[in-house]
């Protein structure tokens, strides 16, 4: 899914295409409810740049509540040298609610998935197919699929606490209700803005943006018409990461293929989606059920899950060249030989990657692949580290790197 051409490392970045519709605010009815909450976490000093004023020209001029909130966004020098500590876990259980924990830099874990619907005003009526997560400096930015296909979005702030209901999305864009989505992935940029995939019903990435001061992007952009060979594909699974202000897209086609592209600082878009599988020596023999991917420097890490449940992983180094072969994590672990998966996500936490699981018993399990190529001996049991794991059964996941 490289934007580059099948013939590893020739790249197509350098033609870029405009998004079709501008980027402009639009007030989220989240961000007056948070501004007491933001000025507590950000009121260490922090002040915004001159570098996110000269992105007016490319997402229009603030509106007079973004103004207010401006003093309180986090510096983007702040942001480019943030280095995460802690892994975040977002998971959709089997009843439908979304549950939360956290994995600490001494590697142990939160006492208990904590309910994330029981935070929110409006949880109870509220219930979710697909989730992920992203950190933005210190706080947690989470969105999820509601069973109807609209996106709904919350903020898990540093000192713990929970924007006091779900955002709806979909009420943020202009062409919000007419789409309905099956999954989603979201990335946080250097700047604070949170980047957000989905796959509409019809099998097309749309996309959008929440902006710092909490606005989001007057519509979802279709990504598939961004992209010369977009006509031809229909994706069933999305996740995304950024490196820089660039945004990298990856997603799975109905074959079962991952395809790649990019999303560049100034809104422009690789021409055409990049076929990974072809990059790599074994991607003629292998189809996916589900991806996931992460940025450690300027590296982009790719996760998926064969047909069979076996996680593999490949990176797209800053150059644009690809791994020669995807590597099978399951054969790295002791017990992977017994362990089948149905969803997968990976995080950058300390410029190590973090791989969340799910097997085919609902069960959470996590690995790491450290910075020198090599991998935790086993895969971990996360129900089992915490106190009420062993009544809670998972479905989707979303894992993030939070400072």
């Amino acid at each position: 899914m490289d934007s580059t051409t099948h013939d590893k490392g020739t790249s197509l970045e350098t033609g870029m295409q405009r998004e079709s519709a501008p980027e402009r605010n639009k007030v989220d009815p989240e961000c007056l409810s948070q501004s007491i909450a933001r000025r507590a976490l950000f009121a260490k000093g922090l002040a915004i740049g001159a570098s996110v004023i000269g992105l007016n020209l490319l997402e229009g001029q603030p509106s007079a509540s973004a103004a207010i909130v401006a003093a309180l966004k986090p510096s983007p020098a702040r942001l480019s040298t943030q280095s995460t500590t802690q892994l975040h876990f977002c998971g959709r259980a089997t009843n439908g609610r979304l549950f939360h924990t956290i994995r600490f830099p001494g590697g142990s874990w939160q006492p208990s998935f904590g309910d994330v619907n029981a935070q929110e005003s409006n949880g109870n009526t509220l219930h979710f197919t697909d989730v992920d997560c992203a950190g933005i400096v210190d706080n947690l930015q989470l969105t999820a699929l509601g069973r109807d296909g609209i996106i709904w979005h919350t903020i898990r702030f540093a000192n713990g606490t929970w924007a006091p209901s779900f955002g709806n999305v979909n009420n943020q864009e202009s062409n919000g209700s007419f789409l309905r989505f099956n999954h989603l992935g979201c990335a946080g940029t250097m700047s604070g803005k949170l980047q957000l995939t989905a796959i509409g019903r019809d099998g097309i990435i749309w996309h959008t943006i929440r902006f710092p001061n909490g606005t989001w992007a007057p519509a979802f952009g279709n990504v598939n018409n961004q992209e010369s060979n977009g006509g031809s594909l229909r994706f069933i699974d999305v996740d995304c990461a950024t490196i820089g202000e660039d945004l990298h897209v990856t997603a799975l086609g109905r074959d079962g293929i991952i395809w790649h592209t990019i999303r560049f600082a100034n809104g422009s878009w690789a021409p055409a989606f990049g076929n990974v599988n072809n990059q790599e020596s074994n991607g003629g023999s292998l189809r996916f059920t589900d991806v996931g991917c992460a940025s450690i420097g300027g590296n982009l890490h790719v996760t998926a899950l064969g047909r069979d449940g076996v996680i593999w992983h490949t990176i797209r180094f800053a150059n644009g060249s690809w791994a020669p072969a995807f590597g099978n994590v399951n054969n790295q672990e002791s017990n992977g030989g017994s362990l089948r998966f149905t969803d997968v996500d990976c995080a950058n936490v300390a410029d190590t990657l973090h791989v969340t699981a799910i097997d085919q018993s609902d069960i959470v399990w996590h690995t790491i692949r450290f910075a020198n190529g090599s991998w935790q001996s086993s895969f971990g049991d996360v129900n089992n580290q915490e106190s009420n794991g062993s009544s809670l059964s998972f479905t989707a996941l979303g894992a993030a790197g939070v400072v």
